[in-house]
């Protein structure tokens, strides 16, 4: 099968578990994740997701119904997939968020501007590379006043100067506004017309000028981020008005020449001058802690990302603004930039030791491509794919995390650009004017995070079973497909439970009775005991118990779904007695549950067992004629 085929099965897989096309609202995706907002959170197959081949992971933001699912190096295939099978989903509204109080308000901010920031990442990190790849020339021996070093010099700052209109359009899309008239207005704050008016003015003595009458303070905006978000934000509202009260007759002349009109007297006076003001106030509290407290600033935020933030996956990029006014005034980001580093390396380097020490072979492959890509900055896939499955190595991440910031902290380490987090860009250390203490700093902090990544991995015990039997060399199918499956004899799937037969068709949850993750039955059972339907391996366990799949002797994959939305409960009532790398036999106890709660919760308690793998075999017969042996499939 090629690769295409196997990223459209993949995508397929994805759609379906994410509850099918129609319950797809925005799909859009970043480095590694493919962000997808749904209509109902509830037809999510959550643990269906986590536990298909070549999904890494899986975060859920209920407030804004935005499910993330971790890819990795081949998102750009998947989503490209996906959005064959799809369509362009990227200009829909996504930015719907139910989130309540202050905290949960904070929270969606802060995934808005991730949003924003997310398809920028790439253009920046090509700035800090042509940075590096500039000073390797001069370091050669080419002149810095060169024809060739300042073409790439303008090349480089090309990212930061029109920042704004970068973020303009990406704004745009996340506030279903017009892109090419929100990159007009923000291209407004930085032409050099009015630049070179504030110079003149400015130099003059003068700090006003007016606009329509109005009083218009005399500032720069280039490589700014608060004030564009802020003015495309207004644009959206009015652009949204202005569709309600213009005559379709006029609205295609009007609209836009009225919009630009109106929003430049709103911007140019107020919005970006009110952007400049929180930039500013965020940036002096970043000067008072590098003032006061200057070690404390990145081990302060590394802890609070590995233990809150975990919740708010993506919040990092938010705090992008930070670092980019950093680099703008003082040349040098000692915060953000750091924290990045001491995150995405020292991951790097615990996936490596993994892969090295685990005889997993399903680890192993995912550890080493893992590693290569947090060297180069990006780490999802090592902390989704490893760190969050085995809360060990999770903890000698973040204890190596945690030390390599505090020593950062102490030694006031200093990164002269932007994406100084992967090898490639290590150089940005150094910066233009060659601060070689800086970089022999940088150098102590990377070799702190290589040896106590790989001490903490080698010393701990840690448990690898979640990724299959050491031994198993039986191919993983994705649910539904027969890539790459391998039977080795005809399957055999019992009740789970005593009770009452429902047939496919009569479950009530369209997933399950409409056959989308494979052949299934339903069990209303008499007393609370959930039994393995077939002899096997335990390969998964749900988090919130509901949900266990088997991976049968003769290679059948096995689903027993316990209630329907039971994941709701969050574990509450649902007692499991497996976990993954058990091997267990059919009718052996695996799970009880508590009747009266499901009932008091208004919960279906049908137990359903799936064959996730029908494809893998010529015949599938379901017969509730025997209850040893309701699902016969033969090879």
């Amino acid at each position: 099968m090629s690769n295409n085929s196997n990223f459209d099965t993949l995508a397929t897989t994805i759609i379906t578990l994410l509850g099918g096309k129609e319950n797809l609202e925005f799909v859009n995706h970043c480095a590694t994740r493919l962000r997808v907002n749904v209509r109902d959170l509830s037809r999510v197959n959550q643990d269906g997701l986590k536990s298909t081949k070549g999904v890494l992971g899986l975060s859920v933001q209920e407030s804004s119904k935005e499910v993330q699912v971790i890819i990795g190096q081949t998102i750009e295939d998947v989503f490209s997939a996906v959005q064959k099978q799809v369509g362009d989903l990227k200009g829909s509204k996504g930015t719907s968020s139910s989130g309540k109080g202050i905290l949960g308000k904070f929270a969606n901010f802060l995934m808005m501007m991730a949003g924003i920031m997310s398809p920028i990442i790439p253009a920046l990190l090509a700035a800090g590379l042509l940075g590096v790849f500039i000073l390797v020339l001069q370091w050669c021996g080419m002149a810095a006043d060169s024809s060739t070093i300042t073409i790439l010099t303008n090349l480089q700052q090309t990212i930061f100067y029109f920042l704004p209109v970068y973020i303009g359009y990406t704004a745009a899309k996340k506030f279903d506004t017009e892109p090419v008239l929100a990159m007009v207005l923000c291209a407004f704050l930085v032409y050099p017309g009015w630049v070179d008016m504030v110079n003149t003015m400015t130099a003059e003595g003068q700090t006003f000028t007016s606009y329509f009458g109005i009083p218009t303070m005399l500032n720069t905006y280039n490589s700014s981020v608060i004030q564009p978000v802020l003015a495309v934000f207004v644009m959206s509202k009015i652009d949204a008005l202005l569709k309600k009260v213009l005559p379709v007759s006029v609205r295609h002349v009007l609209k836009p020449f009225l919009l630009l009109l109106i929003m430049s007297a709103i911007t140019l006076p107020l919005l970006a001058p009110l952007g400049a003001f929180i930039t500013n106030y965020i940036y002096a509290g970043m000067v008072w802690v590098r003032k006061t407290v200057p070690w404390l600033g990145v081990f302060a935020i590394i802890l609070f990302s590995s233990t809150v933030g975990v919740f708010m996956p993506g919040f990092h990029m938010a705090l992008m603004p930070i670092a980019m006014a950093s680099i703008a005034d003082a040349g040098y980001d000692d915060l953000i930039n750091i924290w990045f580093y001491c995150c995405t390396l020292t991951p790097a380097f615990v996936a490596l030791a993994v892969g090295l020490k685990t005889k997993n072979k399903n680890l192993k492959s995912i550890a080493f491509p893992a590693s290569l890509s947090a060297f180069f900055g990006i780490s999802e896939p090592t902390v989704y794919g490893i760190n969050y499955k085995m809360p060990k190595i999770y903890g000698v991440y973040m204890v190596t995390a945690l030390t390599a910031g505090l020593i950062s902290g102490i030694f006031g380490l200093k990164s002269y650009g932007f994406g100084a987090y992967s090898l490639t860009n290590i150089l940005l250390f150094l910066g233009p004017e060659k601060d070689v203490s800086n970089f022999i700093h940088a150098l102590i902090v990377l070799a702190i995070m290589a040896v106590m990544s790989f001490v903490g991995v080698f010393a701990t015990k840690w448990d690898d079973s979640i990724y299959g039997e050491d031994d198993d060399d039986t191919p993983v199918a994705l649910p539904g497909t027969t890539d790459e499956m391998v039977v080795t004899g005809d399957a055999s799937i019992a009740a789970p439970a005593e009770g009452t037969y429902v047939a496919m068709k009569d479950i009530q949850d369209e997933i399950f009775s409409s056959g989308a993750l494979g052949t299934c039955f339903g069990m209303k059972p008499l007393n609370n005991v959930i039994t393995s339907p077939v002899t096997g391996i335990i390969n998964s366990v749900a988090p919130t118990k509901h949900a266990i799949t088997i991976y049968g002797s003769n290679g059948e994959q096995v689903m027993v779904h316990i209630g329907l939305d039971s994941v709701k409960l969050n574990g509450m009532g649902i007692r499991t007695f497996v976990k993954p790398g058990m091997k267990v036999r059919t009718g052996e106890k695996i799970a009880e549950y508590k009747k009266a709660m499901f009932e008091t919760e208004g919960i279906d308690d049908t137990v359903i067992t799936i064959l996730l793998n029908p494809d893998a075999y010529k015949n599938v017969v379901v017969d509730d004629s025997d209850m040893k042996s309701v699902i016969k499939a033969e090879k």
